[in-house]
């Protein structure tokens, strides 16, 4: 009998590619889960089944996890700009799901950068602290820690045409390497901890294709485009530009140390 997989944010990037991972596995059905009726059709006509719930809403996370063998969940920061309520959604999964006997819990986290280098990085502390709550919880559970997407070099980082006809790439990480790696291939790397929990039972799994400097990202982009790429060193201290979803058109602005913290 295939095993019932609960996806949340199915209609997001990391989601979507963990449902379309696991759809193509007969071993597993997916539980598409989804906060509004409008996007059900969608996700049936993939295959899913698709069950409308939120973290805000105990009974709707009852009914989400029920009967499931396993779950992959993802929070979103840039939705609610609220550490707080990050980790108050996270620890909701958790308890809803271990209420449910789930037997592996595969949550996206992320670092502690505050207790790492001692300065605030929410978007990612409030995964951390997530993360911890899920050990402490006795919930059989995988962390995986996603690293910088490829995609977000189209969407949020894009290079930037300049007068001469060449593009400039800016991101704050100087001669740092960042690792990075597509989204869109990581839904097989989620299916491949399902396939073998007993190895990945208690870890935290980090997520990397790449680990090159924002100058090589440029000179790959440039092999593959024929256009002149570069990068652009900038100051540590400036506005970053973050957005939460093309399709939604929404931007915030956020200053922080980008360097240094690790949260640009």
């Amino acid at each position: 009998m295939s095993k019932i997989i609960v996806v949340f944010g199915a209609t997001g990037a990391q989601g979507g590619a963990v449902m379309k991972a696991l759809l193509a596995d007969p071993n597993y059905k997916v539980r598409a889960v989804t906060r509004t009726e409008a996007k059900v059709k969608d996700l049936e006509s993939q295959g899913a089944e698709a069950v409308v719930a939120s973290f805000d809403d105990p009974e709707s996370l009852k009914k989400a996890f029920a009967g499931a063998y396993g779950a992959f969940v993802v929070t979103n920061f840039w939705e609610i700009f609220s550490m707080e309520k990050e980790i108050e959604q996270g620890k909701a999964a958790v308890d809803a799901a271990k209420a449910a006997g789930v037997k592996h819990f595969i949550f996206s986290g992320l670092e502690n950068v505050k207790d790492t280098i001692g300065k605030d990085c929410y978007h990612f502390d409030g995964k951390a602290k997530v993360e911890e709550y899920l050990k402490a919880s006795g919930m059989p559970f995988t962390s995986v820690r996603y690293s910088f997407y490829y995609e977000n070099l189209l969407y949020f980082f894009p290079p930037q045409k300049q007068s001469d006809g060449t593009f400039t790439i800016t991101i704050p990480m100087g001669s740092t390497p960042m690792d990075a790696v597509s989204v869109a291939d990581m839904g097989v790397a989620v299916r491949s901890i399902l396939n073998d929990r007993d190895a990945y039972l208690g870890k935290f799994i980090g997520l990397s294709g790449d680990r090159l400097k924002i100058a090589e990202y440029a000179d790959v982009i440039s092999r593959v485009t024929g256009k002149t790429v570069k990068s652009v060193d900038v100051s540590s201290r400036r506005r970053v530009r973050q957005g939460r979803g093309k399709a939604q058109g929404e931007t915030s602005w956020l200053t922080h140390d980008a360097r240094q913290s690790g949260c640009g």
